[in-house]
């Protein structure tokens, strides 16, 4: 079984997908991924392929079975699904990555059960590619589709790239439900606000960096909204509150989860706390352990080859009630002049104060300092942005803020308040590389 046999058993008539307002019925995506399957197999002895607004190129075959892995990259989420649709067709391999991706491992073997693969570089920087199997997702459908709201008739808003994880396992699970997905290519809050009125969607999935624009940018009320969905970065009471105020018929999820080993954990707005590191209780079917402040997790629905309990060496804690609190990734444990201090805790404890819409704190190795950077919300840009002196006075205000919430060896060197924070156009996540540039 693959996506391409998945989506021929849906209701061909039945609207499936928009892409910047405009309309594709499952019998329009069926065509269009027979009309690239044929294109991929022609052009099989070349290395790549173009599309409209992208390309497709093999990256290994396998000497056995002849099957193939492409890279997919394209601008157009529409067709990174179509070309990812394709490639499963033919029986090959489809990987869709980042438009900016240069380096690129090597293709050894391919697992016979494996019907897609993705992209990561994991904690160690090195780009390595992850096989699924169709079950290990699909298998999952069910269960999170149940606790997401997601049904035959759910409309799901989402914006970005497919390359990022999140948003290609949630809109597999849309296809599988027969839903529609409504996609924005550009970031645009102000466009999203008109969309998902104009399409009637009742789900969201964006990330929180993305999702928190809306209660700034988004006009009038929605009550068609049921379900806010999000995951990759933290997300408060505070900030559901806010979100409820623009949907007041909606319920707000934050996930935890992992390319390697699908969604483990989840919050409901109702239980959440001021502690923005709560990550909730495991999913159905997925068990969970912290063992000497690691999280272990063991569950059937793995990329191919993962052995459980495994663990993707994220820091945590569970309390007495069974909830999961995320303490970070063991690379954001630095020691500085001999300590060990948490970047994840400086970051949630400033993301506390009022004006602060995302926080990042990067280590200087080179002069052993930790510096914070931080964005403001739009509401305070022209309050704070128009001066050094109004910089300043907020720099010392962040400042004695932490100090009431760290201790004295935690507290970042410098303060660094940006004038918009840099993020990867294909995840939506904080670019690192760009800040240190």
């Amino acid at each position: 079984m693959n996506y391409y046999k998945m989506l021929c058993e849906k209701d061909e008539n039945k609207l499936a997908f928009v892409e910047d307002g405009i309309p594709y019925t499952y019998e329009e995506l069926e065509k269009a991924a027979d009309e690239y399957a044929e294109k991929i197999k022609i052009n099989a002895d070349g290395n790549y392929g173009t599309a409209v607004k992208g390309m497709w190129q093999k990256l290994g075959q396998c000497t056995e079975s002849g099957r193939k892995v492409y890279m997919i990259k394209s601008e157009s989420f529409l067709e990174q699904l179509i070309l990812f649709i394709a490639c499963n067709k033919n029986g090959d391999i489809p990987m869709i990555v980042q438009k900016d991706m240069t380096q690129l491992p090597e293709i050894n073997e391919i697992p016979d059960e494996v019907c897609m693969a993705v992209m990561t570089s994991g904690t160690t920087g090195v780009p390595k590619i992850l096989y699924r199997t169709y079950e290990s997702w699909a298998d999952f459908f069910p269960i999170q589709n149940e606790i997401f709201g997601i049904g035959e008739n759910s409309r799901l808003f989402v914006q970005g790239s497919l390359a990022f994880t999140g948003n290609l396992n949630l809109v597999m699970a849309q296809l599988y439900a027969g839903a529609v997905t409504i996609v924005e290519n550009r970031f645009n809050p102000k466009q999203w606000e008109k969309t998902i009125k104009q399409w009637e969607a009742d789900t969201i999935y964006l990330i929180p960096s993305k999702l928190m624009c809306i209660p700034e940018c988004f006009k009038e009320k929605n009550v068609n909204i049921k379900m806010i969905l999000s995951g990759s970065q933290s997300l408060g009471r505070k900030d559901a509150e806010s979100l409820k105020k623009i949907f007041p018929d909606t319920k707000v999820i934050l996930y935890y989860g992992a390319s390697e080993l699908n969604y483990i954990s989840y919050v409901t707005d109702e239980n959440m706390t001021e502690k923005r590191n709560l990550i909730g209780k495991p999913f159905p079917k997925v068990d969970v352990s912290v063992k000497e402040g690691e999280i272990y997790v063991t569950n059937d629905f793995h990329v191919y080859g993962v052995k459980c309990p495994f663990t993707l060496k994220d820091r945590g804690y569970m309390d007495d009630c069974g909830n999961l609190y995320f303490d970070g990734r063991s690379d954001d444990i630095v020691g500085i002049r001999g300590r060990k201090v948490s970047k994840a805790k400086i970051e949630a404890a400033v993301s506390e104060k009022e004006e602060i819409s995302e926080a990042v704190v990067i280590l200087e190795k080179d002069r052993d300092i930790l510096t914070l950077y931080v964005a403001l919300k739009e509401s305070v840009k022209d309050k704070y942005l128009k001066g050094d002196k109004k910089r300043d006075e907020l720099e010392k205000e962040i400042y004695a803020f932490l100090r009431k919430k760290l201790a004295h060896f935690e507290m970042p060197r410098r303060i660094i308040i940006l004038d918009d924070m840099p993020h990867n156009k294909d995840t939506g996540k904080i670019d690192k590389k760009q800040l240190l540039k």
